[in-house]
């Protein structure tokens, strides 16, 4: 089963390099299918693809499984908001598509700071959240409740759906990227159409409000 990329997912493969050899993919992709081009696109690379969805991880073994690149693409289940348990200066590459806008501002603090610990000295790292300029919020039937402890907004979804996330504006996000460490390369906002299930088989009606950035070491 193939899924079509996304914008940002390309954008996040773009950066790859040939040459890379230990690459870490934070909340694995649909089907694995970002990790299987990292690993096409980096023959002699390690990628480690992490979640703390066990349905979704099963899905993509499943996937991943009955490809080539099935002995270079390590998944497992494992918490990015709680320490890590690699060494200093591990990664040449970490991808971070859709997943820290799911964590408090605790649990970022101690994401980002893991993040920067881990990778090697001048690579890269490639970001993308939900912005605060996000349509589902002003289109929330029930409005939007803000937590100032944990950084939360909860509303209704596209799909109905309540959820809780934490949103940013690109100064917000700069700062407290910065301010863990790591240097801008790029942060722009960008539109793209999400989907409303793991399985990419529902898209939003509308364009999503995306911050993608490029950070180095």
């Amino acid at each position: 089963m193939e899924f079509k990329p996304s914008l940002t997912e390309e954008h996040g493969l773009a950066l790859l390099d040939p040459t890379m050899k230990k690459i870490l993919s934070i909340g694995i992709s649909t089907g694995g299918s970002a990790e299987i081009r990292m690993a096409q696109l980096c023959p002699g690379a390690t990628v480690i693809a992490t979640t703390v969805d066990e349905k979704g991880l099963a899905f993509s073994r499943e996937t991943i499984a009955k490809t080539k690149y099935n002995h270079r693409i390590a998944t497992k289940i494992e918490d990015c908001a709680q320490p890590w348990k690699y060494a200093e200066n591990t990664f040449d590459y970490i991808y971070a598509r859709l997943v820290f806008h799911y964590l408090t501002r605790q649990q970022l603090s101690i994401a980002l700071k893991e993040m920067h610990r881990t990778l090697k000295k001048e690579s890269r790292a490639f970001i993308v959240v939900r912005s605060i300029d996000e349509p589902e919020l002003g289109d929330s039937i029930s409005g939007t409740q803000h937590c100032e402890e944990t950084g939360f907004t909860t509303y209704t979804d596209f799909a109905g759906k309540v959820v809780s996330r934490q949103f940013f504006s690109e100064n917000s996000l700069r700062n407290i990227l910065e301010t863990t460490g790591f240097k801008i390369e790029r942060i722009e906002t960008v539109y793209e159409k999400c989907f409303q299930d793991y399985q990419r088989t529902i898209q939003n009606p509308n364009p999503n409000t995306l911050i993608e950035v490029v950070v180095s070491k």
